[in-house]
């Protein structure tokens, strides 16, 4: 979390940007710049920068259940360097034979 508020940081610190731009208003930048305005304490910041992460992963996976044709690897598999290749290998197959 350093990193990001150093970053936010610099953004902050520059006076000239609005956060309601689209860019400020992602995850994490938007709950470090309250708490850089003093809006937000440490434990807030983070507390609604894990409950914001949270809210986004669901809509990301809810998303990609409704597509098609999506492979799902294990990040956990020991083989899944081997599973990722083959399916690349395959997909350049596919569109090479177009």
């Amino acid at each position: 979390d350093e990193g990001l508020i150093d970053e936010v940081e610099v953004l902050y610190r520059r006076g000239d940007l609005d956060p309601a731009l689209p860019a400020l208003r992602s995850v994490g930048y938007r709950q470090v710049w309250g708490y850089l305005s003093g809006s937000l304490d440490y434990t807030e910041m983070m507390e609604r920068g894990i409950v914001a992460t949270r809210q986004l992963a669901k809509r990301q996976f809810t998303w990609l259940r409704s597509e098609t044709g999506v492979h799902w690897l294990d990040s956990l598999d020991p083989r899944r360097t081997e599973r990722a290749l083959k399916l690349l290998h395959s997909a350049i197959d596919g569109m090479q034979s177009e």
